[in-house]
């Protein structure tokens, strides 16, 4: 590879490379811990508190969560090591974008924002030794997206 880190065109596809790597691996820095952070900042009250206050709160680790991870850079020399993905709710890459999502599914669109939707070929490329990805969310990747996969050799293994 001619490039230091790697580049994405689809964010929920980079969040998956960085569950495995941060939170697997433990091969990107300290990983990043929104969900501790916000839990213990409103301790006395997450549960109790209203919908409408905890959607509120939300707002801001969402935003600040999403913006880590875009920017985050990622060495390209990590990329061989990943051979398979996990793309499910209960990811803890999620949970420290937006710690009390799954309480709120209707106003979130049931984690629809971490779907993967799409992946280029150019992203693809960079993962020489990539041979699964595991599909485990609410809504069904697009069926282009399984045959883009399958053609480069991707196996799509079935929902846990």
């Amino acid at each position: 590879m001619d490039k230091e880190y790697l580049e994405f065109d689809n964010l929920p596809f980079k969040l998956a490379v960085i569950e495995v790597l941060m939170y697997e691996h433990k091969l990107l820095g300290e990983p990043y811990n929104g969900a501790d952070e916000y839990f213990e900042r409103y301790e006395a009250d997450y549960v109790t508190a209203s919908e409408e206050e905890s959607i509120r709160r939300l707002k801001e680790y969402i935003e600040r969560g999403n913006k880590f991870f875009s920017e985050l850079k990622i060495p390209c020399s990590l990329a061989p090591g990943i051979r398979f993905l996990y793309s499910g709710e209960e990811m803890k890459v999620y949970g420290n974008i937006n710690p009390q999502y799954l309480d709120f599914e209707k106003y979130f669109d049931w984690g629809a924002d971490f779907d993967i939707t799409d992946i280029s070929e150019r992203e693809i490329k960079q993962f020489p030794n990539l041979e699964g990805i595991t599909f485990n969310m609410y809504h069904d990747p697009p069926k282009e997206l399984i045959r883009k996969l399958e053609g480069w050799g991707i196996k799509i293994n079935p929902q846990d």
